[in-house]
Parts: structure tokens; C-alpha cells; sequence
């Protein structure tokens, strides 16, 4: 009778994501949880607000003026300026108009019942009504978050032209603390 030879086998490959959670130990891997928590938590916090300040924001109209063609369509995104996208003059040599601040913009309503635009500004929310929360950018550049829109490819210019011509509406969701969502854009 021969001595039985024990059979070799190979290992059997481990998935990527056992063998980091295997070669981290102890309170290193609650530490490594947490930090893709974390992450997955603010990922999901961003997608959330959007959904709500689509769902649940008011819903405003507001004029779209030209921008630079050089600079107005960029890919697949149109870039979008508005007539309170600038600081006004009379805040220009304020100490509180730096570059980073928050300001706040009350939407009055035009004679046209569907138009909005720029009431006062100020470095507190407005204490009645409608109102946009932006950031002072520099160059007396004001930004809510609602200049640049995703289009399909090839409907850039219509966009662009519209613009120019001053027939171009953005249609924003506004949530009650002021911060927007642009939902569409209509050529008029």
C-alpha cells in the first residue's frame, strides 16, 4: 500500500471587499464603516434636498438674460445669468458685500402674473414672502445655484438664441428658506 499524497488545492479568491475588511481589525474597521457611512450619507443627503426642493419648492418664473456666447454653452450645459445675478450698485461699497457671503433676494412678482424679479437685497432673509439665498462670488457676481442647465445635444443654440432675443424663462423651485432648483427652461 503507497502513502496517500494529500490533494493540492488553490485558495479560493476572495472578493475584493472581504479580504480589505478581513486585513483591517478591531476598531479600525468600525472606523472604515464610518467613513463609507459617512460618505454614502452625505451622497444621499444631497440627492434628498433635490428631490424636496423639486417636489415640494415653489415654483417661479424668472427671466434669463444673454450671457457672453463665448462662454453661454459649454458641452451639454447652457451657462444662465439673471437680472439679479450682479450685486447692485448701491451695495458695492458695503463692508458686508465680500466675496462668500450670503445674500438674500426678494422675488416680487411682474405685471405679467407669471414673471418674477428682484426686489431688495440683503444680508437677512426678507421677513415676509418669497426670496432667493445666493453667495457673493467676487466681481460683484452673485450665485443661487441655478446657472447652468443640462440640455439634450444639439438644443444648445435654441437656448442660446432665445436668450439673446430676452425670450428665454427659467421656471425655479424655491423652498421656503430660499435656496433654488432650477426645473426647466421655456423659450417664449
Amino acid at each position: 500500500m503507497t502513502d496517500a499524497q494529500p490533494i493540492q488545492t488553490s485558495p479560493v479568491p476572495r472578493p475584493f471587499a472581504d479580504q480589505l475588511v478581513s486585513a483591517v481589525k478591531g476598531w479600525e474597521k468600525g472606523v472604515l464603516l464610518a467613513g463609507i457611512s459617512l460618505q454614502l450619507v452625505v451622497l444621499l443627503g444631497m440627492t434628498a434636498w433635490r428631490s424636496y426642493a423639486l417636489e415640494r419648492g415653489d415654483v417661479y418664473y424668472v427671466r434669463v438674460q444673454p450671457v457672453d456666447p463665448r462662454d453661454l454653452f459649454r458641452g451639454d450645459y447652457v451657462i444662465l445669468s439673471y437680472a439679479f445675478s450682479r450685486l447692485p450698485t448701491e451695495l458695492w461699497g458695503d463692508p458686508q458685500a465680500q466675496p462668500g457671503r450670503t445674500i438674500y433676494v426678494e422675488l416680487v412678482p411682474e405685471g405679467d402674473g407669471k414673471h418674477w424679479h428682484a426686489g431688495r437685497f440683503g444680508f437677512r432673509p426678507p421677513p415676509h414672502g418669497p426670496y432667493l439665498r445666493g453667495k457673493i462670488v467676487g466681481s460683484g457676481r452673485i450665485e443661487y445655484g441655478i446657472e447652468s442647465f443640462f440640455v439634450q445635444e444639439g438644443k444648445g443654440r435654441r437656448y442660446e438664441e432665445a436668450a439673446r432675443r430676452g425670450q428665454l424663462t427659467a421656471e425655479i423651485a424655491v423652498t421656503p428658506d430660499g435656496q433654488a432648483v432650477l426645473r426647466n427652461l421655456h423659450v417664449n
